[in-house]
């Protein structure tokens, strides 16, 4: 029977080991869907720990670098990691009592006035629709339109009156709010505290010849989402700072607001942006179309300058993932673990995507025995290609390996000497 390219890249020597490992497989899938009810207390306790321990996974990554710096100039990490943490509560706390005063009018006028604002988009739809080309072809749309706007408040009273019948699941909500608030912070700061102690315990109960391979693969992660962690936060505070000075300049209401909308949704990766826009046209639409071009405008600006300015300088080419795989990747981890997928899923699917290219890697090399050979468009590229960002590192570390090498070789070759030496006097004396 010929073989495949997929049957040599699996090792086997005929296809019926390709057909006995597809079928086990699906048969391990198929039981355990149906006995995935037993793992659910398990899951649960997996959701409750999974997002505090992501948050601060990724504030770690943020705050590390400027504890290494720091230590670097002696400042021990118990001492760095509380100044830190009181750093940061004293920024946040001189935000909230600079911001909270005008935030909060801003938000109390939005809210008192955002009915009025919803009767006047309604009593607009018309004049709008007897001004379009085509209000023929659009009418029933229209017609829905006003009918769905209408329906708002009605809509949210009605959500205010049944607010009881959901009062578990929001007190459910709320605990589980409380409890992230409470253990991030608590986990974040052993794991800047303790991160030696973490790593070298990782490594003591891992196989010696594994040790390198974790650390190479760890290098490849802190460099992956730091990089991300780092850029995301530059430029969501980009975008909430141009945004304000827009609003600002075009006279939009609620500028803060909507610029601190802007800039909390950056973080989604092409989603994000369209679910600022909307508040913003909404309130521009109440105002005047020459509102609505002046914000059109202002939005183009700064998508514009984030795009080709800000983004490119601030990631490069660090997650190397195509937008289509980032859309994908919204898509499944938003409707997983919700707003939470949507906002973490881009640097999640950057770890696994690391360790998933690394285990492929290792398992072709070494069940295939064509592994290494030209195998055109199709070959999967190292591990220090594939996932760009690394090189430097990568080849730090083939420096290191290379120059063991030789430290290796110049022991070996002394070695030899002395062993030389020692029999040629042996033979001396006895001669």
């Amino acid at each position: 029977m010929k073989k495949t390219r997929w049957i040599n890249f699996l090792g086997a020597t005929n296809l019926i080991y390709s057909l006995v490992v597809i079928i086990l497989l699906g048969v391990a899938f198929f039981l355990f869907n149906q006995v995935s009810y037993i793992f659910t207390p398990v899951l649960v306790l997996f959701s409750n720990i999974l997002i505090p321990s992501v948050i601060a996974l990724l504030l770690y990554y943020l705050f590390n670098p400027l504890i290494d710096f720091l230590e670097r100039h002696k400042v021990k990490r118990i001492i760095s990691v509380p100044l830190l943490f009181l750093l940061i509560i004293g920024i946040l706390s001189s935000g909230i009592v600079l911001l909270y005063p005008v935030l909060e009018n801003q938000i109390t006028m939005f809210v008192k006035e955002f009915p009025s604002f919803i009767e006047s988009l309604s009593a607009s739809i018309p004049a709008w629709a007897e001004n379009l080309p085509f209000d023929a072809e659009v009418e029933s749309f229209i017609a829905e339109g006003e009918k769905f706007v209408s329906q708002i408040p009605d809509n949210i009273n009605q959500y205010l009156s049944d607010g009881f019948s959901g009062l578990s699941s929001f007190v459910s909500g709320l605990t589980n709010v409380v409890v992230t608030l409470v253990t991030f912070p608590i986990i974040l700061f052993f794991l800047l505290k303790d991160e030696q102690r973490f790593f070298r315990a990782f490594l003591s109960v891992a196989p010696p010849k594994w040790r390198q391979d974790l650390i190479r693969v760890s290098s490849e992660l802190n460099a992956q989402v730091g990089a991300y962690v780092k850029g995301q936060l530059i430029v969501a505070s980009s975008i909430g700072i141009m945004m304000f000075i827009g609003f600002s300049i075009i006279g939009l209401k609620y500028n803060g607001v909507l610029a601190i909308i802007a800039a909390f949704t950056s973080v989604i990766p092409y989603i994000g942006p369209a679910l600022a826009f909307l508040p913003a046209l909404i309130i521009a639409l109440i105002d005047s179309w020459w509102m609505v071009a002046q914000l059109v405008i202002v939005w183009m600006v700064v998508q514009f300058v984030d795009g080709n300015l800000i983004e490119p300088n601030v990631y490069g080419k660090q997650l190397n993932v195509h937008p289509l795989t980032i859309i994908i990747v919204l898509l499944v981890m938003g409707d997983l673990l919700g707003v939470f997928g949507l906002i973490f899923g881009v640097p999640i699917y950057a770890i696994l995507k690391v360790l998933v290219v690394y285990v492929f890697q290792k398992f072709k090399k070494r069940y295939n025995k064509y592994y290494g050979d030209v195998a055109g468009e199709y070959e999967v590229k190292p591990i220090e290609i594939a996932v760009s960002g690394e090189k430097k590192t990568s080849n730090q570390l083939k420096r290191t390996i290379d120059i063991a090498k030789l430290k290796r070789d110049k022991v070996k070759d002394k070695q030899k000497d002395d062993g030389n030496s020692t029999e040629k006097s042996e033979k001396e004396s006895k001669e």
